[in-house]
């Protein structure tokens, strides 16, 4: 119990520290846990265990997340989005709805290997230069991005019905058959929420020619403090070089989507080989990588730290003890109706779980009381793994959340304050189509 009280405050302190903005995000995930673990009752050496444990969970995301950043900026600075960027543009014009939708439809097609770290690498540096174009604010993109992924992240070699079908001892495709019909009402319910996201930017001024609030973001994609001036951005375009880069990109995706080297292999290559065919000389190679290494360093360390809280979650049984306590204060009234519960907080708990810890630790848990008062585990694991899909992107420690606020240049207090709300929403959305397509009994 002690423990799971101490874990629950944790993160409770961890998620204000991030929205409140007081610190750095690196000394919130360093400190506080450690903080915690001391107060548990964990020696010093324990501790260092855990984090070896947890730094090992992420090394691999924080590599990627460096040569990805450098590589998709890089195209960025050639002139690679630049065609599609001005093309989308002249067609939209002012109407911006038909970019959002766009973004939606690109995020489901990126989606269909329910990878999604390769969704982000493909959506965000594809469509940020046309937001950033017509004055569309950056945390829109990825709350589209975040819906989308949420409902297509219940395709059969998903992470989240994998794990159900584990838990439940069932073929994962039978499941999805069971997922297929709210699968196509939530592609419907997309593509109605990314034209009502659009019409709300349109309504804030956006635009080729912003009026409002929308005309205060500014249209650069270079960071401000990184000394390069407008001279020098137009001195990295490479017009003749543009089909090479667009072919080197298509090899880069093609590489994340089709083979099972791992991801940051395929950025490794592809930044080796634009370096060098971009920017002929060690001196022209470094200035490239330089303009973007505030970006490139500051997000990875971030995600180094996290894997500190989450080394000290995990090995001090916090996680589990959580779990526990989330299942025991639930009133005897509604045992019957637990699934329903759970399946309202799902976007929340989640957020303070993680996946696995959601699906592997409070999940048996929760079917196991449910069926205490009557309720099916089928009816369960349902409820919670259809609304939980929908916090995917807003959990505060979850790797894919600081992926795409690197990319896309959003500070993780902004993504949580106007993403999180919205996919609760969409979350009980899905839950109310689920209950009514008979996926779970209410």
């Amino acid at each position: 119990m002690f423990l799971g009280i101490v874990g629950i405050l944790m993160i409770v302190v961890i998620v204000w520290a991030l929205i409140q903005s007081k610190t750095h995000p690196v000394p919130i995930f360093v400190i506080v846990p450690i903080i915690a673990a001391l107060i548990c009752g964990f020696t010093p050496v324990e501790i260092f265990g855990f984090i070896k444990d947890g730094v090992s969970k992420t090394w691999s995301t924080a590599v990627l997340f460096i040569f990805s950043i450098v590589y998709f900026s890089l195209m960025g600075d050639v002139g690679l989005f630049d065609p599609m960027v001005n093309w989308l543009a002249k067609k939209a014009g002012n109407n911006i709805m038909l970019v959002t939708i766009a973004t939606a439809l690109i995020a489901v097609v990126a989606h269909l290997d329910g990878a999604l770290a390769s969704t982000l690498l493909i959506t965000i540096p594809a469509m940020l230069p046309v937001y950033k174009k017509l004055h569309i604010r950056p945390v829109v993109l990825l709350c589209i991005i975040g819906a989308a992924m949420s409902i297509m992240n219940l395709v059969p070699w998903g992470g989240p019905v994998a794990r159900v079908g584990v838990v439940l001892n069932t073929d994962v495709n039978e499941l999805w058959k069971q997922l297929i019909p709210l699968q196509i009402v939530g592609l419907v319910i997309l593509v109605v929420f990314a034209g009502y996201m659009g019409l709300i930017e349109k309504r804030r001024g956006a635009g080729l020619n912003p009026t409002g609030k929308a005309a205060e973001l500014d249209e650069t994609l270079v960071p401000t403090d990184s000394g390069t001036s407008k001279a020098d951005l137009e001195a990295m375009k490479r017009p003749k070089l543009l089909w090479f880069n667009a072919l080197l990109t298509a090899v880069v995706i093609g590489l994340l989507c089709f083979t099972k080297i791992p991801l940051y292999g395929a950025f490794m290559f592809g930044l080796a080989v634009a370096l060098i065919v971009n920017f002929p000389g060690s001196k022209a190679q470094a200035k490239a990588i330089k303009v973007h290494a505030d970006t490139a360093l500051t997000m990875p360390m971030i995600l180094l730290a996290s894997g500190i809280f989450l080394g000290v979650l995990s090995g001090t049984k916090m996680m589990e003890n959580m779990a526990m306590i989330l299942i025991s204060i639930v009133p005897n009234a509604i045992g019957g109706h637990l699934q329903d519960v759970f399946g309202v907080l799902g976007v929340p708990i989640g957020m303070l779980l993680g996946t696995d810890s959601y699906f592997f630790g409070l999940m048996p848990l929760a079917i196991g009381v449910g069926e205490q008062f009557g309720v099916s585990g089928q009816d369960m694991a349902m409820a919670m793994l259809i609304s939980k899909n929908y916090g995917v992107l807003v959990t505060p420690h979850a790797a894919t959340t600081f992926l795409a606020c690197g990319l896309a240049g959003v500070e993780i207090k902004d993504m949580l304050k106007f993403c999180a709300p919205r996919l609760w929403v969409l979350s009980l959305v899905s839950l109310a189509c689920g209950a009514m397509l008979g996926l779970f009994a209410l």
